[in-house]
């Protein structure tokens, strides 16, 4: 029996609430997690992270900065920028490293934009893994359970084929032990149902399946912030969901620097017939005036040159960056807004840099879990289509030089080695970043030198 007949073998239909699955095609009658009012800030934090607020533009050329891509880039990259992740079984650990984990990154990223992201383990036909990610954009959320991962769910996927759009609806509900996928397509933006098979991209996908398994088959990464904007929803925020108007004044005040170069900018004034170019206008610098004509050239001439306050509209930008700093949990300094570069983050974290540090490992331990659970269900997947899976925990380890004078702790650890006080092995394992036991195995023979044998 190959794949797909064995999904399909599997299920005689999706049934929720008493209705078919075939008969929810109306997504506005369903019952969602997601709120009206998260529904709304949630586009409104998609919309700040590609540079659009909702706030109406203060000035004529407004030049918003690239503040919340900038500070979830930063953050993401340090939790993730040393971070080992590991399968116990080899074939699935190389999926792992190939298809998921130079992906935490971004991964991490999108969850602080959106709220939350939802990874999802699938395998192709040639029978190698891959990791789909859902956010807060296309991914709908219908229960949760007591600890916030999503149980049922929606992804959505849209293609363009033959001129037109379609639309997927992956249907994933967890319920008692066994856990339900099904999938339905339909002309995008109607109600028009379409065969999966019509669509190339779609060929081959079965339109339901169960596989048995104690967790869901989908992953939940939330941010670890309380839900201050609808008190009743069970949904993570955004970093930045309370930093709306503090991000606003930051673009104010970058975008009255940039006005105060083209407003201040040195230009001189003359009488047309002073000025030889065409239309009496030789550049942008010279602007032309009504003069009597009659006077001395040096009189009909009237040259403006201020002082530009650069360093007052600079130091206006880094003020609200501080404010910006406290409400994500960074400390001051991390971004700084600078001249010839932009908006700059620090160059190196310090280990007594301790708001960002505990920031950082709040993040991780949310991560952490997570990783746990997307190896679970990237078994549960394997043995499900009959690949053998060797057991065992994932090595999960995420590194903290950013953090720590990497030099300074070297020479602290190796006295302790010489003192006594740490195995070596133990040292090994810090320096290479490697389990204990392969850390052992790292340690050279003894010899008379260390009181060995000869």
């Amino acid at each position: 029996m190959n794949v797909i007949t064995k999904i399909k073998s599997l299920v005689n239909g999706f049934r929720k609430g008493g209705e078919s699955m075939q008969d929810i095609i109306d997504l506005s009658k369903i019952d969602t997690a997601q709120s009206p009012i998260m529904r709304e800030k949630t586009r409104e934090w998609w919309d700040i992270f590609q540079g659009n607020l909702p706030i109406k533009p203060s000035h004529k050329n407004f030049r918003p900065l690239p503040t919340a891509y900038v500070s979830t880039a930063y953050l993401a990259q340090l939790v993730t920028g040393e971070i080992k992740f590991e399968l116990s079984d080899e074939r699935l650990n190389a999926f792992a490293q190939k298809n998921l984990v130079p992906r935490l990154d971004r991964i991490v990223q999108l969850t602080l934009v959106g709220g939350y992201t939802v990874i999802k383990p699938y395998i192709t036909r040639s029978r190698e893994i891959f990791f789909d990610v859902g956010t807060s954009r296309d991914f709908l959320p219908i229960t949760l359970d007591e600890n916030g991962q999503i149980t049922e769910g929606i992804f959505f996927e849209r293609v363009r084929y033959d001129g037109k759009i379609y639309e997927r609806r992956e249907w994933h509900c967890f319920k008692n032990g066994t856990h339900t996928v099904c999938n339905s397509a339909y002309l995008y933006g109607t109600r028009n149902r379409v065969e999966l098979g019509s669509i190339p991209r779609w060929e081959g996908l079965s339109e339901c399946g169960e596989i048995p398994s104690d967790i869901p088959m989908i992953a939940t990464l939330r941010t670890p912030y309380a839900n201050n904007i609808d008190l009743d929803s069970a949904l993570p925020i955004s970093l930045f969901a309370n930093s709306v108007d503090t991000l606003h004044e930051i673009d104010v005040a970058h975008s009255e620097y940039r006005a105060e170069f083209r407003k201040m900018s040195a230009k001189v004034f003359a009488d047309e017939t002073v000025l030889r170019g065409k239309d009496g206008i030789t550049d942008d610098y010279f602007v032309k005036i009504d003069g009597d004509g009659t006077s001395a050239v040096e009189q009909q001439i009237m040259i403006y040159a201020p002082q530009i306050r650069e360093e007052a509209h600079k130091a206006a930008i880094n003020t609200e960056l501080r404010l910006y700093e406290v409400q994500i949990g960074v400390s001051c300094g991390t971004f700084t807004f600078d001249s010839a570069k932009g908006l700059v983050t620090a160059t190196q974290v310090l280990s007594e840099d301790r708001t960002t540090y505990n920031t950082v490992a709040q993040l991780q331990r949310q991560l952490r879990p997570v990783l746990e659970t997307v190896a679970e269900i990237t078994a549960n997947l394997a043995r499900f289509y009959g690949l053998d899976v060797t057991d065992g925990e994932p090595a999960i380890e995420f590194g903290d030089s950013v953090f720590e004078d990497t030099g300074t702790e070297f020479s602290r650890r190796f006295q302790m080695v010489q003192a006594g006080l740490l195995k070596p092995e133990e040292f090994n394992a810090w320096y290479f970043g490697v389990p204990l036991d392969k850390a052992r195995e790292m340690l050279p023979e003894m010899t008379s030198l260390f009181g060995g044998d000869e």
